[in-house]
């Protein structure tokens, strides 16, 4: 009876630690979207610009300056060059900014190449197949990309 008495204490004492961790994350994850780009000059998707070049060579089949494997790899450093806790919401800016064509960064509807299918590239920027970057979830992965969260 005392050993079950144990068992029921500890799964209620983990059960307690749980609810408190992600309480704790949720709070974090919060409070990090509002600080990642306070005091910055222009907007985030500024932040990677090379990644509009790369989003347009795979989804539009656009040519870029130098070999083709550069446009990938300028992303991938630019999308590295900005804070694991923060890469997430700059890809939600730059997948969302309704930007103009003289601008540097976000995504812009192309003659024979719609917004849409960038979209849905670029959300996967941070995963293996692309840059592999850890992200707020401590893995390569941005979950809740959907449009209801764009900027």
């Amino acid at each position: 009876m005392n050993n079950m008495a144990s068992n029921s204490s500890r799964n209620l004492l983990l059960l307690f630690a749980a609810v408190l961790l992600s309480v704790f994350a949720a709070a974090a994850a919060a409070a990090t979207r509002g600080d990642c780009f306070q005091g910055m000059m222009g907007s985030p998707s500024d932040l990677i610009p090379s990644c509009r070049d790369y989003v347009e060579q795979e989804t539009c089949g656009f040519d870029t300056e130098g070999p083709p494997f550069m446009a990938r790899e300028d992303c991938c450093k630019q999308l590295a060059a900005i804070p694991q806790r923060c890469r997430c919401e700059a890809l939600r800016y730059f997948i969302g900014r309704r930007s103009r064509p003289d601008q540097i960064g976000g995504l812009i509807d192309l003659p024979g190449c719609p917004r849409e299918p960038q979209r849905d590239f670029a959300r996967i920027l941070v995963t293996p197949g692309q840059c592999n970057l850890a992200t707020i979830h401590n893995a390569p992965y941005c979950l809740a990309m959907d449009e209801s969260q764009w900027h």
